[in-house]
């Protein structure tokens, strides 16, 4: 909150570069782009429907021009304006009144410039020349020589632009371009242009020292900074200095502490720094929530194993970090609103996520993103913008890489939610696949006459502009990064693609497939038939296999990936969309399922915490399409979605069942295919429970064993008393055995015979059980709906005709004498429901 005057410039219009006439923009908002202009004016069809995205390929190629015109009336006192840039996109030429002030060819700079002498009193004109960035990058490329990449085309890496706007195997090639953020005149004689609040906690955080730094603007002899805080209980502190020193140190007993969801409030203190004359005039205000937290990134032995621990530790409390990886949520990022953001955060936190990251080819992104999630105490792992590409880093590429990582860094800094920084996405893995000079045991710090170049900034730069500007928040060089092979699960953080991407293996093998922290893995569904049927708009065409389908899933040999999972695992008894659309989501969700329960299985306590995290790919798209993500485009949840909020939640069971020769591991060497491998095979399974709270958790477990085919109970094993202890695993039963077609259903309940938690376990693979005579009701009840059957059913999926009634759970296991309670605001036994679920249609 600024006092002085500042004038934020909107009305824009627009034109394709020197056509001669301008057109008016249709909103008046302060930021706009390319792509949705022409929307507005009708000059292009919608990138997003049909096949759409191939006919508008020329707006990238294009040079455009934003134009606006403002009012400036002097005042006295004010003797600096400055136009201040928060982002332009990208390659941009600025112009005042005609006369050139500011070329920028970096989307994630912001700049400041001094307009002193160049305004006029009254109207002034201010335009950008928008260059292709494109041509701009293939010009670069020509120069410098091509570059290695995983998406889009390779001349990229040359363009600080956001990378998914070439295109990635989840996402279109729209080039687009424009004023992406604000730009502001500020007027003042002395003015508070930033501040740094850096709480710093000792050992056992019963103090804080809180160092506020401050930096003003123009000059102030004799004046003084005046900082004040106020607790959430309404407990005040003060702290000044001298405009010229700008450092004031404020100390804090007993902090009200920011903490992860989870794990306690998300305090945060009301910051307000005043900067005042020798008179004590009020010159320039900023204001401020800021919460005090301790955040350490915690790699040390294990017990048991090999290598090192990877996981977070906040205010002294180890955090399993369950989350989820994040990409620029529109291809048109000015179209995003306020409300548009909060929809995707609470999305976060009513699956029990506790982490998102924001992935590296994409943005920073805006303010509002992270206040959401210091209010909602989600940890932020945020990654520089480098994304699967071998980056040049000659001169001017390095100096507007430094520049970039410091503003924003220092936009960043206030936040409590950020937790890790990491160098870049994959780059390492690009290195390794391409050949590239990578040896890990090279500490040079300067490896820019190497074919890597870029690992300068990786290791060097970056580390640097983190340690200067934000010395709190730890560092981590690369996403995969562990200082050895990229693929080492001993070390660091992996990316563990071989399920779907690389040998493709069974999902059912997750548990051997972890690492210290899995910060990517996933599986592709399609989104739901309102989702298709928006996008889609030719009924014909809505069909799996139809070109406007097809156009709609960007990853490489999809169509056999899809078939291979679904049809490994799961009965296919037609294929229209309907079903496919089934398939696919139900073939995400167990395989998300999985992962996220083997995983967090591994959370084992003191020395034992052998992996520390799992963020799945993705939770959202940035456009109507058939991903990764859990989420569509549209905000409608994929069956995956309910998978992690159920596998993630604070009280948990797990069970696992392996053959007891292999134990669950893939085969290794020339072993028998499935239909060659005759031996009479065992099973057993175990259960687990898994609590992150802070507190024990007493409880009685319930183990019923039932006849997949016939549906009837089998056993039910003697009730046991169990505790979950606090922020762990407890293992509960291990190698009991079970027959080949049973499945298990396990729960736990406290001493009122409340349900705690449950779990199941069907034989895999689901497609060699049937599943007969099965009958499903669900019935709506005030706010609520009740599901029950006959037999074991898997996969239930209810579905409303009112899309303002939210599910809290969906595609459920269900048991007999266990009926299943999803929460369904505002539902009532008049309204419609539709249930499918697996196997539906057997005899």
């Amino acid at each position: 909150m600024s006092l002085n005057n500042v004038v934020t410039l909107k009305g824009w219009s627009w034109r394709k570069a020197d056509d001669g006439e301008w057109t008016r923009c249709a909103h008046d908002k302060p930021t706009t782009e390319i792509f949705t202009d022409l929307l507005d004016a009708k000059k292009i069809p919608h990138p997003f429907l049909d096949r759409n995205e191939r006919v508008v390929q020329w707006v990238g190629l294009e040079d455009w021009e934003y134009s606006t015109e403002f009012e400036y009336k002097s005042q006295q006192g004010n003797s600096t304006q400055d136009l201040v840039f928060e982002g332009l996109d990208t390659i941009a030429t600025v112009y005042l009144n005609d006369q050139e002030i500011l070329y920028s060819d970096n989307m994630f700079h912001i700049h400041r410039i001094n307009v002193n002498g160049k305004l006029k009193e009254g109207r002034n004109s201010l335009r950008i020349v928008f260059k292709s960035a494109f041509k701009h990058g293939k010009a670069l490329e020509e120069k410098y020589g091509e570059m290695n990449a995983f998406n889009g085309d390779h001349s990229r890496v040359y363009v600080r632009k956001a990378q998914y706007h070439y295109g990635w195997d989840w996402g279109p090639v729209l080039m687009t371009c424009g004023p992406y953020k604000e730009v502001r005149l500020e007027s003042y004689a002395k003015a508070i242009s930033d501040v740094f609040v850096d709480p710093v906690l000792n050992d056992d955080l019963s103090k804080a020292t809180v160092n506020v730094n401050v930096t003003a603007l123009g000059e102030a002899a004799g004046g003084v900074i005046d900082v004040t805080l106020e607790s959430p209980s309404g407990k005040k502190y003060a702290g000044s200095c001298s405009f010229e020193d700008g450092k004031a140190q404020i100390e804090v007993d007993s902090p009200e502490l920011w903490n992860v969801r989870g794990h306690g409030a998300q305090n945060r203190y009301n910051v307000s720094v005043q900067l005042k004359d020798k008179s004590g005039s009020v010159l320039d205000q900023w204001k401020q929530l800021v919460g005090i937290r301790k955040v350490e990134l915690v790699q040390e032995k294990l017990q048991d194993s090999e290598g090192t621990s990877f996981y977070f530790r906040v205010n002294n409390i180890p955090v399993y970090s369950a989350g989820s990886d994040w990409i620029p949520a529109h291809n048109f990022l000015t179209a995003l609103t306020k409300e548009d953001y909060l929809k995707w955060i609470q999305l976060a936190v009513d699956s029990n996520q506790v982490m998102i990251r924001v992935w590296g080819g994409g943005i920073y992104e805006p303010d509002l993103f992270y206040e959401a999630c210091d209010e909602y105490g989600i940890m932020i792992w945020q990654d520089f913008m480098f994304g699967c590409g071998q980056y040049p880093y000659y001169k001017e590429f390095k100096e507007s890489v430094i520049r970039e990582a410091e503003d924003q860094v220092r936009r960043l800094r206030n936040f409590c939610c950020m937790t890790v920084y990491a160098g870049n996405n994959e780059d390492y893995q690009v290195a390794e696949q391409s050949g590239l000079e990578w040896n890990p045991s090279d500490t040079n710090g300067d490896y820019t006459n190497t074919n890597f170049p870029a690992r300068t900034a990786y290791e060097t730069d970056l580390p640097a502009a983190v340690e200067k500007l934000s010395p709190q928040v730890p560092y981590h060089p690369g996403s995969p990064w562990g200082g050895k092979d990229t693929t080492d699960p001993t070390v660091g953080d992996i990316h563990q693609w071989n399920v779907w991407h690389g040998s493709q293996e069974k999902y059912q093998f997750w548990s051997w497939l972890g690492g210290r922290f899995i910060s990517e893995f996933g599986m592709l569904a399609c989104p739901s038939r309102k989702t298709v049927e928006q996008f889609v708009t030719d009924p014909i065409q809505r069909y799996p296999q139809s070109r406007v389908m097809e156009s709609h899933c960007k990853a490489d040999g999809f169509e056999r990936r899809l078939a291979l999972y679904v049809m490994e695992n799961i009965t296919v008894r037609s294929m229209n969309l309907d079903d496919w659309i089934y398939a696919t989501q139900l073939i995400q969700s167990e395989c998300i399922a999985y992962a996220y329960r083997c995983w967090r299985r591994e959370w084992r306590g003191d020395g034992k915490r052998y992996i520390g995290g799992a963020l799945v790919w993705q939770i959202n798209d940035c456009y109507p399409v058939s991903s990764w993500a859990i989420v569509d485009f549209y905000g409608r949840e994929k069956l995956a979605y309910y998978a992690l909020k159920r596998e993630s939640a604070p009280l948990g069971l797990g069970i696992y069942r392996c053959d007891v020769e292999k134990k669950g591991q893939p085969l290794e060497g020339a072993q028998p295919g499935p239909p060659h491998d005759l031996r009479d095979k065992k099973y057993v399974f175990d259960v687990w429970g898994v609590n992150s709270s802070l507190k024990d958790v007493e409880g009685t477990l319930e183990v019923r064993l039932f006849d997949v085919e016939t549906g009837k109970l089998i056993q039910e094993l003697d009730r046991k008393s169990v505790t979950l202890e606090a922020n762990k695993t407890t293992e509960y039963l291990e190698d009991l055995a079970v027959d080949e077609n049973t499945c298990i259903q396990a729960r736990v309940f406290d001493s009122n015979n409340n349900l705690l938690a449950r779990a199941s376990d069907f034989p895999q693979p689901l497609k060699h059980s049937l599943f007969l005579n099965r009958k499903v009701k669900a019935v709506a009840n005030t706010d609520s709906i009740e599901i029950t059957t006959n037999g074991p059913v898997k996969g239930v999926v209810i579905s409303l005709d009112n899309e303002d009634i939210k599910l809290s759970d969906n595609g459920v296991d269900v048991f007999p004498g266990d009926p299943y309670i999803i929460q369904a605001k505002g539902i009532t036994q008049s309204d419609k429901i539709s249930i499918r679920y697996y196997e539906q249609d057997a005899a």
